[in-house]
């Protein structure tokens, strides 16, 4: 499904070509910082399979989010192999690209990123909107999702009526409403109190179970 392998990612002069494949990590972040640039990932493998979950742990700035969004091309790897789906991601156009991530890619964030101004059901239709789903379809969807996730009778209430953990299940439908094959939450719970979250994580494996995702 997704994999990379020797993936880095350099902020600042030094470029790719300051790492030689062929030699230790630790002579790469040396010849890297060397230069001037900083090294926010090194080296990294990783493999996940269809309906598999992988969960990557590590310190507050230690490149969770860079990896992410290295993954999908958000922020673009400064080297290394990235495929999904047997294709070679970093040779992909940028369109063909923003239509791959709008069909089979979805991404939950840990801030909500909820538009204050759309009920929750306009939340949640917004990706499928953009697809150019017809009015009455993603609205169809969109209920459905809701539902899924707990939320009906909230479909016309607006992002500041609801709590964390309800803003964060709003996130969630609308990340599913597009039926992706790969779903990427970066700390989805990360600005919930310790109850939520932990409520919010069963959630999201009854989910991932129910509609076998890859995460």
């Amino acid at each position: 499904m997704l994999s990379c392998k020797n993936l880095w990612k350099i902020y600042g002069p030094a470029k790719a070509h300051s790492i030689d494949p062929e030699a230790p990590l630790s002579e790469n972040i040396s010849s890297v910082e060397q230069r001037g640039g900083f090294v926010a990932l090194a080296g990294i493998d990783l493999s996940v399979a269809k309906g598999e979950i992988l969960v990557i742990m590590g310190l507050s700035g230690s490149g969770k989010s860079t990896l992410l969004r290295c993954l999908t091309r958000l922020v673009e790897p400064t080297a290394g192999e990235l495929r999904f789906e047997g294709q070679d991601l970093c040779a992909v156009p940028q369109k063909s690209l923003q239509l791959l991530r709008r069909t089979h890619m979805s991404m939950v964030f840990q801030n909500f990123a909820l538009l204050p101004h759309r009920t929750v059901v306009g939340n949640v239709e917004l990706p499928l909107e953009i697809q150019g789903v017809r009015a009455a379809e993603r609205r169809q969807k969109a209920l459905d999702m809701i539902g899924l996730v707990g939320l009906s009778g909230k479909e016309d209430h607006y992002p500041h009526e609801l709590s964390g953990g309800q803003q964060q299940r709003v996130g969630i439908a609308r990340s599913l409403s597009t039926n992706p094959s790969l779903w990427l939450l970066d700390e989805p719970f990360s600005a919930l109190d310790p109850l939520i979250r932990e409520e919010m994580q069963d959630e999201i494996l009854r989910l991932q179970k129910t509609l076998s995702k890859t995460a």
